[in-house]
């Protein structure tokens, strides 16, 4: 049996404060240090511990390594009526996944649709958040990620050739946070099985496969040479093969990735960011309203026995944040261990870290 694990809580507003910290030690601006800081607490408040503060570790040995150019700002490449094409320029990934979702919606204000495909970008963190800015704008909204990695295996395969390749769409709700849906086309993300691995639990059958490709349930193997499966079977393979198409090739990640330094070689991942204003077919307020109707007739289902109720994309989410808010972020020790690690190679020293407001 595994040994206990023991976890802290610590107040929303410390953890970003202790990642602006870190990722300006790194010699990052202010504004992006405390954007990508938020972003990764963000991502812990919906409930995503795994594109939470536990990639903080992972974001300062890339900035060290220098495959995070830590001062780079995203730039538009090249603009045409409703679309345009940004480069993250291999800084930070959510500057730049927030600057292609705000060009996306300011030309679907103009045109009615807009789309940004985004190239030279790394790890965008949690897609959701990006069809919620949307939302948040009144567009429906779609975000693609294809070709980011070689972590998954095809279907009936046993080399891994794809991505997580994640997908995120959203739609505005009448009085509530959005319909949201945020997932990759693996069984499982790879950052789920980084938390179940700080957390010492085993994966549910059918998400990862061990070196040799026999079916495991051990977080270990998959950092042992190991692959993840796709959902679903071929369904989730042929959805993740499409998303790399329209996130790689159809943004140029493959070609527009390729530089002479030959750190990023391998990233040759793209992003499409899609949103379409509510307002464009109906009024927008009868658009949202028609949305809020199909999630309240949702909700009104009797649930199945063993099931407290039906519950609608997002809502998940939207709980949790409010819990989290309220009681604080948990954190594995073996999580908060290496970010303590992660922190002191930035330069912090031992009174630049929170202390958590509880221990279980």
């Amino acid at each position: 049996m595994s040994p206990p694990v023991h976890v802290l809580r610590f107040r929303p507003d410390a953890l970003r404060a202790l990642g602006a910290r870190v990722f300006a030690a790194l010699g990052t601006p202010e504004d992006i240090a405390d954007l990508v800081a938020g972003s990764l607490v963000d991502a812990n408040l919906a409930g995503h511990d795994s594109h939470g503060v536990l990639r903080i570790p992972q974001y300062v040995r890339q900035a060290r390594a220098g495959e995070i150019v830590v001062a780079a700002r995203p730039r538009v490449l090249q603009a045409r009526h409703a679309t345009a094409l940004l480069s993250g320029e291999w800084g930070f990934g959510q500057p730049a996944g927030q600057a292609a979702i705000a060009e996306a919606v300011q030309r679907c204000r103009e045109y009615g649709i807009g789309a940004a495909g985004l190239v030279r970008c790394n790890h965008l963190g949690r897609v959701g958040e990006y069809v919620e800015r949307a939302a948040a704008s009144g567009c429906a909204a779609v975000v693609l990620v294809g070709g980011l990695g070689r972590a998954a295996v095809p279907h009936g395969g046993r080399e891994p050739v794809l991505g997580t390749n994640p997908i995120a769409i959203g739609f505005p709700v009448e009085g509530e946070p959005p319909a949201l849906l945020d997932f990759a086309t693996t069984a499982v993300a790879a950052g789920k099985i980084m938390a179940a691995r700080a957390a010492r639990k085993p994966l549910p059958p059918g998400c990862i496969v061990d070196g040799q490709g026999r079916p495991s349930t051990d977080p270990e193997d998959y950092f042992n040479g190991g692959a993840l499966l796709p959902f679903a079977g071929h369904k989730g393979y042929s959805l993740s093969v499409l998303i790399e198409l329209l996130g790689q090739a159809l943004t140029g990640g493959d070609r527009l990735g390729q530089t002479a330094d030959e750190r990023h070689r391998h990233r040759l991942s793209g992003a499409l960011f899609c949103a379409i204003d509510a307002g464009v077919f109906r009024p927008s307020d009868e658009a949202r309203a028609a949305a809020r109707r199909v999630v309240d007739r949702l909700r009104s289902v009797p649930p199945a026995p063993g099931v407290d109720r039906v519950l609608t994309p997002g809502e998940p989410e939207a709980e949790a944040r409010r819990a989290r808010a309220a009681a604080g972020i948990e954190v594995a020790e073996d999580t908060w261990d290496a970010i303590v690690a992660a922190a002191e190679t930035a330069g912090l020293s031992p009174r630049d870290l929170p202390h958590p407001v509880a221990t279980t």
